[in-house]
């Protein structure tokens, strides 16, 4: 039997779950699911990813929206719920959606003790799943974007140790937080901030116990150096990155105003689904009259509490401009010019070449 379903495997005709988005009709044949709402929550989720490039960062996005996602129960029913972390993850890692088939995903191992056999499972790398077919679902992502955004989770977990992965960018004084590697062993450096910010190389004192940090700097000279070299790279290009970063902003506004009207839709559907079941109900029989009157007003108080959220969320003003102004384009030319200390002129910028200007 085990070589019969893997036999099926090989040829990607073993009717495997599926994740919420895909559907199997009848013949066994895989569709996208045919609830429009549901298809464009789930692009939703992979779009903002590529924009944002943070799952954190996608689920704060859902959460101010006041979306749902679409999962489904034991039944096949699909239920929208709050997003969470976990379900977003597992969104952006499910290689369905990239319309892959995939078996051998995971590893299990028993263990044998005196509370009876234990098993557990483990999430195995790409590279070691036992059967990969490319092509066979209807697919959400192609492979190829697939393949970066698994790069991507990877990279937002930082491992100090391993110095695998930089890890996402947190809140502190250090611009080099999980970017800076040792010069002497090639670990990646940690953060201090107690007293003066420094940046430390801790891998030999962690793996040996009592041995000195292999580097122990100070960030604000390495920081420095590094802003220096930033602002004599700046240009009049970077003004066209910046516009096209708020094209993006206001392009994943737009989406994520269209699905909130999808949810609103949704709602008021509901809303009357509720309502005529209401109405077909027997009066006499207040039980059942009773039960259905509750659910409609449920569904009133979700209609309701969705339309308000909705124009409140019209009503926030905006943080920044769709489109440069002059005004702003000029300060972004002046970033990184400093004042001439001998002609009181802003013609100097904070490269070496800059002190020997200013030095003259």
């Amino acid at each position: 039997m085990r070589a019969g379903i893997v036999n099926k495997a090989e040829r990607g005709e073993l009717a495997l779950g599926l994740p919420t988005g895909l559907v199997r009709d009848e013949h066994g044949l895989v569709h996208k699911d045919p609830n429009l709402e549901v298809q464009d929550r789930i692009s939703f989720v992979f779009e903002a990813f590529l924009r944002l490039r943070t799952a954190g960062q996608v689920l704060r996005v859902l959460n101010e929206g006041g979306l749902t996602l679409p999962r489904r129960d034991r039944f096949g029913d699909v239920l929208w719920k709050k997003p969470t972390i976990s379900i977003v993850t597992s969104i952006l890692k499910n290689p369905a959606y990239a319309g892959a088939f995939v078996y051998g995903r995971n590893s299990h191992t028993r263990t044998h003790g005196p509370q009876g056999t234990v098993v557990r499972t483990k999430r195995l790398e790409m590279e070691q799943w036992r059967i990969l077919i490319k092509d066979k679902y209807p697919a959400y992502v192609d492979w190829e974007t697939f393949e970066r955004i698994q790069k991507m989770l990877k990279d937002n977990h930082a491992e100090y140790e391993r110095n695998q992965t930089r890890g996402v960018p947190r809140s502190g004084k250090a611009l080099l937080a999980g970017l800076l590697y040792c010069g002497e062993c090639a670990h990646k450096m940690m953060v201090r901030y107690t007293g003066a910010t420094r940046y430390l190389c801790t891998f030999s004192h962690q793996q040996y116990g009592n041995t000195p940090f292999c580097q122990n700097l100070p960030a604000d000279p390495v920081d420095g150096a590094v802003l220096e070299a930033f602002f004599e790279a700046l240009s009049p290009v970077e003004l066209d990155l910046y516009e096209k970063a708020m094209a993006g902003r206001e392009k994943m506004k737009d989406e994520a105003q269209h699905a909130r009207q999808q949810q609103l839709e949704r709602f008021r559907y509901q809303a009357e689904l509720a309502r005529r079941r209401f109405e077909r109900a027997d009066p006499d029989n207040r039980l059942v009259a009773a039960e259905l009157e509750r659910r409609w007003e449920g569904a009133l108080r979700e209609l309701r509490q969705a339309e308000e959220s909705e124009v409140a969320d019209q009503h926030k003003d905006r943080s920044f401009p769709a489109e440069l102004t002059e005004e702003l384009k000029a300060t972004f030319k002046a970033i990184g010019q400093r004042d001439c200390p001998r002609s009181g002129m802003r013609t100097c910028s904070p490269s070496p070449s800059a002190r020997l200007c200013c030095a003259a």
